[in-house]
């Protein structure tokens, strides 16, 4: 059964959804809630997991069906006691595995219960919440989905915040069953991807030391991460182009892009792209912006308006029940090029002598990583897409998700690529199946990919690491940074403040963002005067002994020029769980 066929026998009661104004919260979020209902089955490494239920949690394995009261999780989670009920099931774990059981029952996660409802009922929202009902039900044959939705509202909106233990609470029946097969299942192929994950960092670690030695120290001449010596103004431009939307020609769409211009220099000034992820805004990476500006770059900003914070927003409301427009895989690199095209009128007038739009260079974040590599040349993977988003396989890769929403895309027509963009930087990108290995070898420009170790969004492995080595151009660069979560980048709430531990936000951003958004702007600065003013000097510094150099605790940064699938299998001790090439394309992408 499907989360569509599952809505149609929804009760009314549970389409009773709160309407309210919330607080910026990333729309990704909810991936974390949701999939933080099935990794507590690995990290506790008990085989039948008790981690859910009323009152009662039943585990069927095979015709045999074990019980736990939640009252033996609730009273070990406050105290540490091991009741008679659950030392049964104790006897499977280690000692630290009952403390890691321990304080994952007690962590706590603050987020509105607007949100989660608002995300719950959206459509990639309701398709990970149908996928964990298979595996969590709320009779002997009904799927959990519904449950499990308004066990997170529940929990969310209580006062006591959403634990695991408030969300077994909030279970909307007194039985739980889980099936133990399944979950088992599970539970292996999560621990065995765990495992390749941290195998992958190892990997690419222990290439940057080996780069590091043979590589000539070179003295700093200064410290990249600092603001420049130029001056610069800012000003806004709104633009609108006609788009096709919903089968309708000439449709006006309407953006702002901001313009960061330095002052006083004797000769135009190249230019550097920042795209935005999803559910952010320009002035989120205005840090980025600031930066290049003082040290002579002109920097442009464009707003994406189909996936933007004001589409966020428009979730949260209930005005919309999808996070991102699927046109946005095609807009965005579009609105771009469009904008590359008014700067090219606006060089002959009031920006004449300040922008030299034949040195042009791209950032961009999650879905302006995708962005960024599709203007650089990656091309769009329709067959790929097709193939992979209709085999429904486990993964830990939450931006899965939102790459198949690209599965309904018509065929597409437009070029994405722009041929006036000499390199490309992707923090954090969207890859494995929106370009596949067939898309990401198409790329010819100077590229850098950088990924975070504690991203719980767009796996550093599926999404970085791996489509790192599918590339095919001489300057390709990957930097890893350890452990850096999915938002570092993303200055969503305007400060450098950092998060508190056991948020949401710590959760997406790792620890302190504000260090790795620090390397963020010496490597995008060392990257663009290479590859942009033709700097020799500054392509000495691209490499693994100057990442050491400026890497500093608590996050530990990784640049390395070449990985091969061999380097992963030595460090992971066998052949992966995930193929590093992945399978041929099989399916028939004719519409």
């Amino acid at each position: 059964m499907t989360a569509s066929s599952l809505r149609n026998k929804e009760p009314q009661f549970m389409k009773r959804v709160a309407s309210s104004s919330v607080r910026k919260q990333k729309f990704l979020s909810f991936f974390y809630v949701s999939c933080i209902l099935t990794l507590s089955m690995v990290f506790s490494g008990v085989k039948p997991k008790p981690v859910l239920g009323a009152e009662t949690i039943l585990i069927s394995y095979g015709p045999l069906e074990f019980s736990l009261p939640v009252s033996s999780l609730e009273n070990f989670a406050k105290t540490g006691e091991v009741d008679r009920d659950l030392s049964f099931y104790a006897r499977f774990i280690r000692e630290d595995g009952l403390a890691r059981l321990r304080e994952f029952l007690q962590r706590r996660l603050d987020v509105s219960p607007v949100v989660v409802s608002q995300l719950t009922y959206a459509p990639i929202g309701e398709e990970v919440l149908e996928r964990l009902g298979t595996v969590i039900r709320s009779g002997r044959t009904l799927n959990g989905f519904y449950a499990l939705r308004a066990a997170l509202i529940l929990a969310a909106a209580d006062p006591e915040g959403m634990t695991m233990i408030n969300i077994m609470r909030k279970f909307p029946t007194s039985e739980i069953r889980i099936s133990a097969n399944q979950l088992l299942q599970l539970q292996n192929q999560f621990i065995t991807l765990f495992n390749y994950q941290k195998a992958a960092v190892n990997a690419v670690s222990q290439v940057g030391e080996k780069e590091a030695a043979a590589t000539p120290k070179i003295p700093l001449p200064g410290d990249f991460q600092k603001p420049g010596r130029f001056r610069f103004s800012q000003r806004t431009l709104q633009l609108t182009r006609n788009i096709q939307s919903s089968g309708r020609s000439n449709s006006p769409h309407s953006f702002r892009v901001e313009l960061y211009i330095p002052e006083g220099l004797s000769q135009p000034a190249p230019v550097v792209v920042i795209s935005h992820g999803l559910g952010s805004d320009p002035k989120a990476f205005s840090y980025l912006g600031e930066h290049l500006a003082s040290h002579g770059f002109v920097a442009v900003l464009p707003q994406h308006i189909g996936s933007d914070a004001t589409r966020r927003q428009a979730l949260l409301l209930g005005i919309t029940r999808s996070s991102v427009d699927r046109r946005e895989f095609v807009d965005r690199p579009l609105d771009v090029k469009y904008t590359l095209d008014e700067l090219e009128r606006l060089s002959r007038s009031e920006l004449a002598g300040k922008i030299n739009l034949q040195q042009i260079g791209v950032i961009g974040h999650s879905f302006g990583g995708y962005t960024a590599l599709a203007l650089v040349g990656a091309k769009f993977n329709q067959a790929r897409i097709a193939q992979e988003c209709n085999d429904r396989q486990i993964t830990l890769n939450a931006s899965y998700f939102l790459q198949c929403l690209a599965v309904d895309l018509p065929p597409l027509t437009e070029n994405l690529s722009d041929p006036r963009i000499k390199a490309a930087i992707a923090l954090n990108p969207l890859t494995s199946i929106v370009f596949g290995p067939e898309g990401m070898s198409k790329i010819q420009a100077p590229t850098m990919i950088l990924g975070g170790s504690a991203d719980i969004i767009a796996s550093v492995v599926e999404e970085q690491i791996q489509p790192f080595i599918w590339m095919q151009n001489s300057d390709k660069y990957l930097t890893v940074i350890i452990p850096s979560g999915h938002a570092a980048a993303d200055r969503f709430d305007g400060t450098d403040q950092a998060p508190q531990p056991n948020t949401l936000g710590f959760l997406l951003a790792g620890q302190d963002p504000k260090l790795a958004r620090d390397y963020i702007k010496g490597l995008s600065l060392v990257f663009m005067q290479a590859y942009l003013n033709d700097r020799s000097e500054y392509k000495g510094f691209l490499n693994a002994a100057f990442a050491q150099s400026i890497s500093r605790k608590p996050l530990q940064l990784d640049l390395i020029r070449s990985l091969t699938p061999e380097e992963l299998e030595q460090s992971f001790g066998g052949r992966p769980p995930l193929p590093i090439i992945p399978k041929p394309i099989t399916v028939n992408n004719s519409r």
